[in-house]
């Protein structure tokens, strides 16, 4: 095996915009087929793919050895508030869902919480996407007129 340098003369931010783009597609089929536990996979494939401009902390004890590698606070800080809301309404959904277990209906407490659980994804795609547009990551919006076309403006 060798070592070989390869200059690229592409950027490579053009081929995380390409992976996030199909990765959002994803996230859109999912959504609408209602498979949430895949959606917010989904969505934490997206995060990573955002982080990678982010340094690591690699934690060392006396010895050198590592043991922890952290992300830091303004990372992580965010991601784990709408983490924690996420899993709070799927706990909520199985405890509902034991509720019904005796019972053929559907009861209120479970609507709510997957309502709480839908509500918790949407949030956290919507905050990825914001964070993709703070990172210069979204292609440039531009306004098009079709009148232009025919009236040069």
């Amino acid at each position: 095996m060798h070592n070989t340098k390869v200059n690229t003369t592409q950027d490579t931010g053009w081929g995380v915009i390409y992976r996030l783009n199909g990765l959002f597609a994803e996230v859109e089929e999912l959504c609408a087929a209602g498979k949430y536990d895949e959606w917010n996979i989904k969505l934490d494939r997206i995060w990573s793919n955002l982080l990678y401009r982010n340094p690591l902390e690699f934690v060392e004890n006396n010895n050198g050895d590592i043991t922890n590698v952290n992300f830091s606070d303004e990372d992580i800080k965010k991601k784990d508030f709408i983490d924690k809301q996420i899993l709070k309404a799927k706990y909520n959904m199985s405890q509902a869902k034991k509720d019904l277990e005796d019972s053929h209906k559907v009861n209120k407490e479970y609507i709510s919480a997957k309502s709480k659980l839908y509500k918790a994804l949407l949030m956290k795609e919507i905050w990825l996407r914001k964070f993709m547009f703070e990172l210069g990551l979204y292609l440039k919006e531009l306004e098009y007129n079709p009148a232009g076309a025919m009236w040069g403006k």
